[in-house]
């Protein structure tokens, strides 16, 4: 179809809209939409071929742009409309046009490639200026996503290297408290379980540890018994200091010998309790040495790991705002262009 000048009117409208160069400091960027009118073209209302659902107000313009795939979908029906009318440009349109956005359908999808690799988006509105102001409010949602998108990156890419500097304070301190557990548990095993890998004296330093206690706990019992067993001679031989309790000399030499007996099963009995208590103590360092050094290497391996993992997701991120996806930007519209028609009348 040929048309003149007078049937094709050509608008431009400048919509500032965001890149991957905000998140550089370097701004926005500034976008022309050319609406270009036709008045002698008119088009269906798609949403009226479904009567259900339907308001009495009907439309009297279509706005028809593609986007390139792929891209963020703004989504149709209520939750589209609602988005709409929070903006700028939505805030402004008329009391008839909010009306119908909320009771008809008035953004519909079209995923036939009239365009290739595009997707074809149709706003509808009941003046010309309201469909102007319906396309500025769609575009407007995808500025606002994009910012609140780039924020949330530059928020994260702040976070990672702030947890970068915390991990790099804190993983020198660490790795030299393992170096220096490791070297005492290695020194105290290579003295005492040298031919032993570390999980086997550590499961044998366990075992002995849990054998001296036991010993420990009968030796308590003996040498509380012969330390009775004293007391108890002790108070015997005491008595034959007393005029009417003179013993028998070969009592009191029996006493004697007794008490000889029991001070020295006494002194044999705190000597196996010292040397039971070195022995526990000692595998029991090792058994606390080898539990220190584990736990510390866990904490040291655990540091690294989340070192490497922040400096790759920075890095990541970092890389997206350079080379941002379709998803972090605005929607790429064919040739800048929307197409404005009348709607049907008969069929709206």
């Amino acid at each position: 179809m040929i048309r003149s000048k007078k049937q094709l009117v050509l608008t431009l409208i400048s919509v500032s809209m965001l890149t991957s160069l905000l998140s550089a400091g370097s701004g926005k960027y500034e976008m022309k939409l050319q609406f270009e009118i036709d008045n002698n073209e008119s088009r269906q209302w798609l949403g009226g071929r479904n009567k259900s659902g339907q308001g009495s107000i009907k439309p009297t313009h279509v706005a028809i742009f593609h986007i390139r795939r792929p891209h963020v979908d703004m989504p149709s029906g209520m939750p589209g409309i609602l988005k709409m009318l929070k903006t700028t440009a939505g805030q402004s349109l008329s009391d008839q046009q909010q009306k119908f956005m909320t009771s008809s359908d008035a953004i519909t999808w079209w995923g036939i490639d009239t365009i290739k690799n595009h997707d074809t988006v149709f706003l509808y509105a009941v003046s010309q200026e309201d469909v102007k102001k319906m396309v500025q409010a769609y575009f407007e949602i995808h500025e606002s996503e994009v910012k609140a998108r780039i924020k949330e990156y530059e928020q994260y890419v702040k976070d990672k290297k702030q947890e970068i500097i915390e991990i790099k304070k804190v993983l020198p301190e660490k790795q030299k408290q393992a170096d220096e557990v490791e070297q005492k548990y290695m020194e105290l095993k290579k003295s005492r379980y040298f031919l032993l890998s570390d999980v086997e004296a550590y499961d044998k330093a366990e075992d002995t540890v849990l054998e001296m206690d036991k010993m420990l706990d009968l030796l308590e019992i003996d040498l509380t018994g012969i330390k009775e067993k004293i007391k108890t001679i002790e108070q015997y031989r005491s008595t034959r200091r007393l005029p009417d309790r003179l013993l028998p000399v070969e009592v009191v030499d029996k006493l004697d010998q007794m008490l000889i007996e029991q001070i020295v099963e006494l002194k044999s009995l705190e000597a196996r309790e010292k040397a039971a208590i070195k022995i526990h103590d000692r595998d029991k360092n090792l058994v606390d040495l080898f539990i220190q050094w584990n736990n510390l290497s866990d904490e040291v391996q655990e540091l690294k790991a989340n070192l490497e993992n922040a400096e790759k997701r920075e890095k990541e991120i970092e890389e997206r705002l350079i080379n941002p996806e379709p998803y972090i930007l605005p929607p790429e519209l064919y040739q800048d262009k929307v197409l404005i028609y009348p709607v049907l009348a008969e069929q709206s």
